[in-house]
């Protein structure tokens, strides 16, 4: 499938019905959380006075939970159907952000990341699951402004944090943000959790349960292009910052804070590319995405100073804003029926990715510096480009 000329529309439109909007309102959600989540583990390490080591097993918890809904989640869902699995998601989230944010033990608080992330990414699962099946062709398109929305309150959760501790608040207030959000979420949902099945969300014992059986090839081959994806981002949102003290000579404070340029692209490239992916073949963005990231990188690598690396940081998060939301996607359309399935394997790839890719770039760095380790980015986005022309996923063609 080609580009169509500017003005044409490739898909139909996405149909923003009630919803759609609460779908996109609860990926915000899990965003903001998300994004709250990284100041507040140094935070938290400063009121108890644990070392980075002790602190950083939140963030294990965090991958432990992905991956542990991904290979269950989908159980769950046709036990008792997509729509109270995003309101269990929605409640488990609310109350491992009190239990974390409530108590002082670290186990507690190690246990309340863990279950705010269950719940957290249980939203996630469930709305990418029921976004492409509920929009059909549309669904590229309502997965991208869905993880816009998330990007741009992703963008809102540090300032939160920040801002209650400025105040005299402190950082906790930010975070149970999230938890007046999400009741706010539920009450208006109210009973109506059916409409969020869609045709494949239903519990097995009625019709229209998703189908049984081995997934087909185009999906973990869909799978993989996401799982390159998710390295790129997890690598440069965590080591991104050493990369900008090394060649730049950014102060750690400074360094830290100007990764904004990263994460400010990628917001910026999830709502103003959303029009794309109706206008031409998703595949085709996808892998532009991926040539754009490539450029960016090298105008950061090959810098030796802040203005123009932070210029190819900025390249990069446009590059990388749509990536996701694409590759998630085509892998939730590439398994064929089963949404929810493909869906949850794609928080196992997050949980892998995240823990992996960044652990091979450091270990690569402490050998032979992290201005080296860094290409290893680059070879992420030229195998996903090798794997998304090897393997296209046809939106028209799939989606019924």
């Amino acid at each position: 499938m080609g580009d169509v000329p500017l003005g044409t529309s490739l898909s139909p439109a996405v149909v923003r019905d009630r919803a759609t909007w609460l779908a996109y309102v609860q990926i915000g959600l899990f965003g903001y959380f998300l994004y709250a989540f990284g100041p507040s583990i140094a935070l938290l390490r400063d009121d108890h006075g644990y070392t980075r080591t002790v602190a950083s097993l939140h963030g294990t918890a965090m991958a432990a939970a992905s991956i542990t809904v991904g290979f269950l989640g989908v159980h769950v869902v046709r036990r008792v159907g997509r729509g109270p699995f995003l309101r269990m998601g929605s409640v488990a989230m609310g109350l491992g952000i009190v239990v974390y944010t409530g108590f002082s033990p670290l186990w507690v608080t190690l246990l309340g990341a863990f279950i705010a992330a269950l719940g957290g990414t249980a939203c996630m699962v469930g709305v990418n699951a029921f976004l492409p099946d509920h929009h059909g062709a549309a669904g590229p398109r309502a997965m991208t402004e869905a993880h816009g929305l998330g990007a741009v309150m992703g963008l809102l959760g540090p300032l939160a944090v920040g801002l209650g501790v400025a105040i005299g608040w402190g950082w906790r207030v930010g975070l149970l943000a999230t938890v007046v959000g999400l009741l706010i979420l539920e009450l208006v949902r109210g009973r109506r959790v059916e409409e969020f099945d869609g045709p494949h969300g239903h519990p097995d014992d009625e019709p229209g349960h998703a189908p049984h059986g081995p997934l087909p090839r185009r999906f973990w081959i869909a799978m993989a292009v996401f799982g390159m994806c998710a390295a790129t981002e997890f690598s440069l949102t965590l080591w991104g910052s050493d990369l900008l003290r090394d060649r730049a000579g950014l102060g750690e404070a400074a360094a830290a804070a100007a990764l904004v340029t990263l994460v400010g692209g990628m917001a910026v490239g999830r709502v103003a590319g959303a029009p794309l992916v109706s206008r031409f073949d998703p595949d085709h963005v996808l892998a532009a995405t991926m040539v754009l990231t490539i450029a960016g990188f090298a105008v950061a690598w090959i810098s030796g100073s802040s203005v123009p690396m932070l210029v190819g940081f900025v390249l990069i998060g446009l590059g990388l804003s749509l990536q996701s939301p694409l590759a998630i996607g085509r892998a939730v359309i590439a398994a064929e029926g089963q949404a929810d399935r493909g869906a949850g394997l794609a928080s196992v790839a997050a949980g892998l990715a995240s823990g992996t890719a960044p652990f091979v770039l450091a270990s690569v760095a402490d050998h032979l510096g992290v201005h080296t380790a860094f290409l290893i980015v680059p070879v992420f986005m030229v195998v996903g480009i090798a794997l998304v022309r090897s393997a296209p996923v046809d939106v028209l063609a799939l989606v019924d």
